[in-house]
C-alpha cells in the first residue's frame, strides 16, 4: 500500500493542471479579492475606525480643544485638514464626513451664543450611520462649548480676585473642571450568556475561505483520476495483486488527504508571510480541523466517482457542487455580508462549519476545545459520505 501511495503522489504532483488548480489558483484569488475587498472590511466592528476630517477655520483654543476631544474617542480616526482636502476625501468616499469649525467659533462661545459647526457628508453614506455620528459629535461640541464657557467665566472671576491664594484655588478648580468635562467613569457589560463579536480582517476571511473552497477541488481531481484508472484498466491489474480491496481503496484516497493538508498549510503560510495575517494564539488547533476537512473532501470525491460514469460528468457536476457549497458556506461571500437565513444555512454546510472553525482560532483566539465540535461534525459528514460511496464503488465497470 505504501508503494501505491508513493505512486499516486508522484502522478498527482506531475499533473501541472491539478497543481495550478489546487495551489496557484487560490493564491491568486486570495490576493486579488483581498485587495478588492479591503476597504469593505475596514469598517467592520472594532477593527475599523471611522475616518473623519476636521477643518479648523477658527484657530482658537476652543477649536483645538474640540479636535483633541474628537481624537480621544475610540471610534473615530480624526485628522486636521484644509477645507479643500476634506471635501475631496469625502467626495472620494475616503472619509464618512468632515467637520468644519468656522471662523468665530470661540468668539460665539465667549459671547454666550450657540456653537456653530458644519458637516460635509458623503451623499452615499447611509443615514443610519451618519445621523448617530452627527449626534455624537454634536454632543462633543456642546461639551467643549460648556467647558470653554465655564473657563471664561472662572477666568473673569479669578481675575477679579486680589488675593493670590484665591486666584490659585480658582485656577486649580478650572483645571479640574476641564478634566472632568471630558471624563466619564463608564463601564460596558454584555447580557448574560452572550459574547463580544469579533470580526475578521480581509485576510482572515479570504485566506481560510479560499483554502476551504479549494480543498474541495480535490473532489474533481480525485474522481477524475479514479475514472481514468478505471477506464485504462489500472484497477484491473491492481486487483490481481495480493492486497485487500480496502487497502487498494485507501492507497487511492490517502494521497489526496496529504495534498489537501498541504494546501491548507501552504495557503495559511502565504497569508502569514505575505500579508502578515495573524494565526491566533493556538494555531496547532487547526490541525485536527484541517484533517477532518480533508477527510470530508476525499469522501465527497469518492462519492462522485461512485456515481459519475464519465470524466465530463465529474468535471461538470463536481465543479457545480463545489462552487455552490462554497457560496453557501461563506467562502466566497463573507458571512457578515449575508442575510441571516444564509448564515443559518452555512452552519449546516461542511465549508461553513470548517470556515467557522478556522475563524474561531484565527479571529476569536480559540483553541483545541473550540474547534473539536466542528471537527466532530466534519468527521461525521465524512463518515456518512464514505458509507454512501463504498457500496456503490466499483474498481471495474
Amino acid at each position: 500500500m505504501f508503494t501505491m501511495l508513493q505512486k499516486e503522489l508522484r502522478v498527482l504532483l506531475a499533473d501541472r493542471g491539478a497543481m495550478i488548480t489546487l495551489f496557484l489558483s487560490p493564491i491568486m484569488f486570495i490576493t486579488v479579492m483581498s485587495l478588492a475587498l479591503g476597504s469593505s472590511f475596514s469598517h467592520l466592528g472594532a477593527a475599523g475606525k471611522i475616518s473623519v476630517s476636521v477643518v479648523d477655520l477658527d484657530g482658537g483654543a476652543a477649536a483645538r480643544s474640540l479636535l483633541g476631544a474628537l481624537s480621544s474617542t475610540g471610534e473615530l480616526q480624526v485628522a486636521g485638514r484644509t477645507e479643500a482636502q476634506a471635501e475631496a476625501r469625502v467626495k472620494a468616499g475616503t472619509d464618512a464626513f468632515a467637520v468644519v469649525v468656522p471662523a468665530g467659533f470661540e468668539q460665539r462661545i465667549e459671547q454666550g451664543a450657540a456653537p456653530s459647526v458644519r458637516y460635509v457628508v458623503d451623499p452615499s453614506a447611509a443615514r443610519q450611520v451618519v445621523d448617530p455620528l452627527e449626534a455624537a459629535i454634536n454632543a462633543v461640541v456642546l461639551s467643549v462649548s460648556a467647558e470653554t464657557r465655564t473657563g471664561f467665566a472662572l477666568d473673569r472671576l479669578a481675575a477679579g480676585q486680589s488675593d493670590p491664594a484665591v486666584r490659585a484655588a480658582v485656577a486649580a478648580e478650572i483645571a479640574g473642571l476641564s478634566r472632568a468635562a471630558r471624563t466619564v467613569d463608564a463601564t460596558t457589560a454584555l447580557p448574560p450568556g452572550s459574547k463580544a463579536v469579533r470580526y475578521p480582517t480581509v485576510y482572515q476571511q479570504n485566506v481560510p475561505g479560499y483554502a476551504v473552497m479549494y480543498v474541495f477541488f480535490v473532489v474533481t481531481v480525485m474522481a477524475g483520476s479514479i475514472l481514468a484508472e478505471r477506464r485504462e484498466g489500472t484497477f484491473r491489474r491492481l486487483l490481481s495483486a495480493p492486497m485487500p480491496r480496502w487497502q487498494l481503496l485507501l492507497g487511492k484516497v490517502a494521497p489526496y488527504l496529504v495534498v489537501a493538508l498541504a494546501q491548507v498549510a501552504v495557503l495559511l503560510a502565504f497569508g502569514r508571510l505575505v500579508f502578515g495575517m495573524k494565526l491566533g494564539a493556538h494555531p496547532l488547533a487547526l490541525l485536527p480541523l484541517s484533517a477532518a476537512l480533508a477527510c470530508c473532501a476525499a469522501a465527497l470525491g469518492l462519492l462522485l466517482a461512485s456515481f459519475a460514469r464519465t470524466e465530463a460528468q465529474v468535471n461538470g457536476l463536481g465543479t457545480v457542487v463545489v462552487l455552490v457549497l462554497a457560496a453557501l458556506g461563506g467562502c466566497m461571500v463573507p458571512g457578515v455580508f449575508m442575510p441571516q437565513f444564509m448564515r443559518d444555512i452555512a452552519d449546516f454546510v461542511p465549508q461553513g462549519i470548517a470556515l467557522n472553525g478556522y475563524q474561531d482560532v484565527l479571529v476569536r483566539g480559540g483553541g483545541l476545545g473550540t474547534v473539536l465540535p466542528g471537527t466532530g461534525v466534519l468527521l461525521g459528514i465524512a463518515t456518512v459520505l464514505f458509507l454512501l460511496a463504498v457500496p456503490r464503488f466499483r474498481f471495474v465497470r
